[in-house]
């Protein structure tokens, strides 16, 4: 919220019944009226402009322990931190009983988690390393060789799709081609055999026939008998059936011998086709899946072993055990030790005013209640999200601030003087008894976040300011009790103090009210009020603070 619009108005009010006053008590002769000024010096000091909000302290995180399940952590001050919690303690017990399987051998092993050691109860203090749990790891061990078996696999099955086939394959398709070759010279050889067979009978038969009927010619002009041409005929008739049934098996011999050197050409073609796929990588998309496979087995195998490192529970940080499931001689699942951080965080509300203000890695001031101290802290989260409560239209943000080292813890109780100094002194021995007393998570405790800073600063508490923004005056108070009105640059201003950049002086006074006092004739101590404010972020101590009473005979200059 702009604060400054609002100090101008209040300043003015009382700016302006002061100098009304005044002025009228001069005017009436009053000369027994006096006019007291509340003031201030302008002093060097850093000014703060803070959010404030109280929450209960929680872990900054808490760890859900199981066997056979790396850490995993959640945040604490979530909203979700319940959930989140359920949901770690689903996975790790899912995982205690998980199967590993291969697909080489089909084969698979249910991990199991017998516990053999515990130690460490609720309460107990560890530091990051310490051993909390041990369980046996015979299964899980089993688990990553049959995932190591089918990583082999994978890599062997995309070896072989990259080669074409394994080597027996290719072997095998070799010798096929060889013999076909084989057989096909072998068809051709007998073809050309059987032919020239076929070819010589056909002319031995032939020739038998002329001889034939060269005889019976002869015979017939030699004018032989007819028995004897009668077995001339005869002979030739016989010569004659000898040539075209020699003829016929020729003809049948040389298609059988031409058939068999077609069925070899067709074998040696085949058994190159053969050749050629048993020697041809495979496509790409096998070789994808090939390697696909291989992912899902060097994960398997990763997450295998990640599960048998994890037979053993160690603390991954500093902290406090919470909650201890895990019993010698029985199997363990799900979470097994539940461990908090020692380091603490709060989550707390803010309103839309200082939500567009707040950013992670702003410093807090953390007091605690019960320990009477404070720490330092850090904006870790800015939730966006707003949310209501009830039937309120007020929207509230979270925001979680994680507390730094918490040995730096000191107590505040009596660290303020009487004026407003924000400079801590020797605190009482009980004081010093709290701070030295860690707190503990559900303690409740309150933050207060820098939202701007000016260091070396030329400050006045706002109320001095009149005007409004972009023309700011001031009433100084000058040594000899008359008062000027001046104008002033203006940097920061909070609900407390404003930054002077211009117009003013390190060391001058400035007027923050007056009143009229007819029995006082001397300046009145007094803590000036707002001089020396500083509450939100301690802004700083005011030199000079107090009611001033000019001396007698001087007035106020409007």
């Amino acid at each position: 919220m702009d604060l400054k619009p609002i100090a101008a108005i209040g300043l003015m009010a009382v700016g302006v019944g002061a100098v009304g006053y005044t002025v009228l008590g001069m005017g009436s002769g009053s000369s027994g009226t006096a006019t007291t000024y509340r003031t201030s010096t302008a002093s060097t000091t850093t000014v703060r402009q803070t959010a404030a909000a109280s929450g209960n302290l929680v872990a900054a995180t808490i760890y859900d322990l199981a066997f056979g399940d790396p850490p995993a952590a959640v945040a604490g001050t979530a909203t979700t931190s319940s959930s989140a919690s359920s949901s770690a303690s689903s996975s790790s017990s899912s995982s205690s009983t998980s199967s590993a399987s291969t697909g080489a051998t089909g084969t698979s092993v249910t991990v199991t988690w017998p516990v053999t050691e515990v130690d460490v109860k609720v309460g107990d203090l560890v530091k990051a390393g310490d051993v909390l749990a041990v369980a046996d790891n015979s299964t899980a061990s089993l688990a990553v060789e049959l995932a190591q078996a089918q990583l082999a696999a994978a890599k062997k099955q995309k070896q072989t799709d990259r080669k074409g086939g394994t080597s027996a394959e290719r072997a095998q398709a070799r010798d096929q081609v060889t013999s076909a070759r084989t057989s096909l010279s072998n068809a051709q050889a007998s073809f050309s055999s059987t032919v020239a067979q076929n070819n010589l009978k056909l002319r031995q038969a032939s020739q038998a026939l002329t001889a034939a009927k060269s005889q019976y010619a002869a015979d017939n002009a030699a004018g032989a008998s007819a028995q004897v041409l009668s077995q001339d005929k005869q002979a030739i008739t016989q010569a004659q059936q000898t040539y075209e049934s020699t003829s016929l098996q020729a003809s049948a011999g040389n298609r059988q011998a031409a058939s068999q050197v077609t069925s070899a050409k067709q074998s040696l073609t085949t058994a190159n086709r053969n050749y050629d796929t048993a020697t041809t990588s495979a496509d790409s998309a096998t070789l994808l899946a090939d390697d696909v496979s291989i992912a899902n087995a060097t994960q398997a195998l990763a997450d295998a072993r990640s599960a048998l490192a994890a037979a053993t529970i160690s603390a991954p940080i500093d902290g406090r055990i919470t909650a201890v499931d895990a019993t010698v001689g029985q199997d363990s699942t799900g979470t097994a030790i539940q461990l908090q951080s020692a380091q603490l965080a709060l989550a707390v509300s803010v309103t839309e005013d200082d939500i567009l203000s707040l950013k992670v890695g702003q410093v807090a001031t953390v007091a605690i209640s019960a320990t009477g101290g404070t720490a330092t802290g850090t904006v870790t989260s800015v939730d966006p999200v707003a949310t209501t409560s009830g039937s309120s239209s007020v929207v509230s943000y979270t925001v979680v601030v994680t507390l730094d080292d918490l040995a730096a813890t000191t107590a505040t109780a009596g660290a303020t003087a009487a004026t407003g100094d924000a400079t801590p002194v020797a605190a009482s021995p009980a004081a010093s008894a709290a701070a030295a007393t860690l707190p503990l998570p559900g303690m409740s405790a309150e933050i207060t976040i820098v939202l701007a800073q000016a260091d070396n600063a030329l400050a006045v508490p706002a109320i001095a300011l009149s005007g409004t923004n972009g023309s700011y005056t001031v009433r100084v108070l000058n040594t000899d009790g008359s008062v000027e009105p001046r104008s002033v640059e203006v940097g920061l201003v909070t609900s407390d103090l404003a930054q002077i950049t211009a117009g003013l002086a390190d060391g001058e006074t400035v007027v923050t009210g007056s009143s009229s006092d007819r029995t006082s004739t001397s300046s009145t101590a007094s803590s000036g009020g707002f001089g020396g404010a500083g509450a939100l972020g301690g802004a700083g101590t005011f030199r000079g603070g107090g009611d001033f009473q000019p001396p007698a005979g001087a007035g106020a200059q409007p």
